[in-house]
């Protein structure tokens, strides 16, 4: 049982009831606590509405379901905008194109990871608290995402202490960890989350590729690899990043490389070659600031993979 603050009461409206929208939404309505409660979800297409109708379930006859922000924001002293990142400033103007029937202060909370405070502008202008929270998670299905949400680990930003105490509030009722984020540097946290997520796919799809080109089908290599890729997250987890790093070029095989390099001038393009290369002068470094190769092995790599 989450245990919050009697004295802080969240009315809160989900502006943008997407596959992020929708987990953060029912994962708070599902805690059925007193004070903190989704009340509204909005959406410009009927057949989101009628989706996130479907994922609340037995939560949504207290939850009013609307295409206008205005309403939706109008029942919240809280709003989550959870829209496209290039929609949140037009998101969270449209709220304050009407104005406020009361002088109650709202807290207006964005969950992009890279786009600052300022997409808030418009509610920072009436005197509003405003935070963002972003979820280092990927969110291919809502059903998955509400399964595994527990644990996530959010960057968090915000500017008074107001914005603070409801953000690390939130991120406990959610059962996750929070790290800071300045605002000024967003998109170089957001950038770090898609090399790690976004282009760990890419990379997957490129190894998986390479072996398409030796006869082995996408399915086959696909399951081999996912093999091996869970014992590195799972060494990674244990030791850190550096101390996980396994193979050729941590072991200064500098004849196994070369091996690697030939056989691609022979069954892979130029530019898929260098996909290999780039990867390999980020490895080699690793493996040398390990002192796990010499000097010489590593110039000598670096020559490889540069040439």
């Amino acid at each position: 049982m989450i245990e919050t603050n009697n004295k802080t009461n969240l009315k809160i409206a989900v502006i943008g009831a997407g596959r992020l929208g929708a987990t953060i939404g029912y994962s708070i309505a599902e805690k059925r606590l007193n004070n903190i409660k989704i009340v509204s979800v909005s959406a410009p297409t009927k057949k989101t509405i009628n989706r996130a109708k479907k994922i609340f379930k037995e939560y949504k006859k207290n939850i009013l379901f609307t295409n206008s922000n205005i309403s939706a924001a109008e029942k919240a002293n809280t709003i989550f905008i959870c829209t496209p990142d290039d929609m949140i400033s037009k998101a969270c103007g449209s709220i304050y194109n009407i104005k406020k029937n009361n002088n109650q202060k709202k807290t207006i909370i964005h969950f992009s990871g890279s786009k600052s405070l300022k997409e808030l502008e418009a509610a920072e202008k009436k005197g509003d608290h405003i935070a963002a929270m972003h979820p280092l998670k990927s969110f291919a299905s809502i059903p998955e995402a509400i399964k595994t949400l527990k644990g996530t680990e959010y960057g968090i930003t915000y500017k008074d202490k107001k914005g603070e105490n409801i953000i690390k509030l939130l991120v406990k009722i959610l059962e996750g960890k929070s790290i800071f984020v300045k605002d000024d540097t967003k998109p170089i946290y957001h950038a770090a989350a898609c090399i790690a997520s976004n282009y760990l796919v890419a990379l997957i799809d490129y190894a998986v590729y390479i072996n398409e080109k030796i006869g082995i089908s996408p399915e086959e290599s696909t399951r081999g690899l996912i093999s091996l890729i869970e014992g590195t997250l799972d060494n990674i987890k244990r030791m850190g990043t550096k101390k996980s790093l396994t193979g050729p070029i941590a072991r200064g095989d500098t004849g196994t490389i070369e091996d690697h390099l030939n056989i691609f001038e022979k069954v892979l393009d130029k530019e898929d070659t260098e996909i290999y290369k780039v990867m390999g002068k980020k490895t080699a470094y690793i493996a040398r600031e390990n002192d796990w190769i010499n000097k010489d092995t590593y110039n000598k790599l670096i020559k490889l993979l540069r040439d």
